[in-house]
């Protein structure tokens, strides 16, 4: 086997590859990148058994072959070497190795049997439906961060995904907040409600980032397929109900406020800083065309400060997780905040009027 790839070329798959595959898996062969080296290029493939990626990228291949190597090993050679470094792989002649040599730098690499690593296989017959990154990376830029971090939750270890007239519609919680965001669609199947991985979301998006032309989409009962150019990323889906969400949604006839979404922001950031470090706690107070933030730690001390905002009704005070707020307007992007209010121990609903497809609801704590 004899073969050059490019670093440039190469290193964005590399790190694909790195993202799926298991550093911490008993079976050694599931931190392996499987390099395979034929005519028309190289291809790698990493896997997990639950997510699996294939990549094709441009090489001058002289001898084909395939050889396993350690992801992370071959990721860390490849991001730091020079940006210009063409990569020379061949075997060594005795023992098990692949030779990497990039100008004055050579590595050789340990490899296992490349027959023992499982086969990837993309979706037959399949649902599908094409989706423009940009559309899809905003969905689920706007949902991704409420998505429940315990693990023995596994039905909100993921977004929600489901198709709804015609919209495809993305939802996440963690039990103390949700988001919900939503993106035109033109398929004439409907798309069972699916749950989207915790590891699926954070790879696709660092691919959507980097990524501008239509994704296609091909899902079954079990698993879901994203094609992105010449990357294939196969992934099963969460086994599990996501519970009815809307039930949870408040009500947009109830009273609001307006708030410019910067201000806001400030604010909350500033009384954060002395907020415990646990709860992250903060109280709001609102009275006419007023809004105060309030922070009271018995180890720190105390802080206050207010906003402007449009507002005609009664009082009204509740106290909240920093973060959830903070998450919130910083995601948005549009001048002014639009806050559904109820009773203090009520959840509040957060809108940008700029983008009316997002919606974000965020319970309340007693302080």
């Amino acid at each position: 086997m004899r073969a050059k790839v490019a670093k440039k070329d190469l290193l964005q798959a590399v790190m694909h590859t790195v993202g799926v595959a298991d550093k911490k898996s008993v079976v050694p062969m599931l931190s392996h990148v499987l390099l395979d080296f034929s005519e028309s290029g190289l291809r790698l493939k990493a896997t997990d058994l639950d997510h699996s990626i294939m990549e094709d990228v441009p090489a001058e291949v002289d001898t084909s072959g395939t050889v396993a190597v350690p992801a992370a090993i071959l990721g860390d050679i490849v991001r730091k070497l020079s940006d210009t470094a063409v990569l020379e792989f061949s075997l060594a002649e005795k023992g098990n190795k692949l030779v990497v040599v990039a100008g004055k730098s050579k590595f050789e690499i340990s490899t296992l049997d490349c027959t023992d690593f499982p086969e990837i296989v993309p979706l037959g017959e399949s649902y599908s439906f094409t989706v423009k990154s940009a559309d899809l990376n905003k969905l689920i830029n706007r949902t991704k961060f409420s998505i429940s971090p315990e693990e023995n939750r596994h039905n909100l270890n993921g977004i929600y995904f489901h198709k709804e007239d015609e919209k495809l519609k993305a939802a996440s919680t963690d039990g103390h907040r949700l988001s919900v965001s939503e993106i035109n669609i033109n398929m004439e199947n409907d798309i069972h409600g699916m749950i989207i991985s915790k590891k699926t979301v954070f790879e696709i998006k660092k691919m959507l980032d980097t990524y501008s032309d239509d994704v296609a989409v091909a899902f079954n009962a079990n698993q879901i397929q994203f094609t992105l150019g010449n990357v294939i990323f196969i992934s099963k889906l969460v086994d599990g109900n996501f519970p009815d969400y809307k039930r949870v949604i408040p009500e947009t006839t109830c009273e609001f406020f307006v708030v410019k979404r910067l201000d806001f922001l400030e604010i909350i950031d500033r009384m954060a800083v002395i907020s415990d470090d646990k709860v992250r706690s903060v109280k709001l107070e609102l009275e006419k065309n007023n809004l105060a933030c309030y922070v009271a730690n018995s180890k720190v001390g105390n802080g206050r400060d207010e906003v402007e905002v449009i507002y005609s009704g009664q009082g009204w005070n509740a106290g909240f997780n920093a973060n959830y707020l903070l998450d919130v307007a910083q995601i948005l992007q549009g001048e002014s905040l639009k806050i559904h209010i109820k009773e203090s121990l009520s959840p509040i609903l957060i809108t940008d009027e700029s983008e009316p497809e997002s919606l974000f609801v965020v319970m309340p704590m007693r302080i």
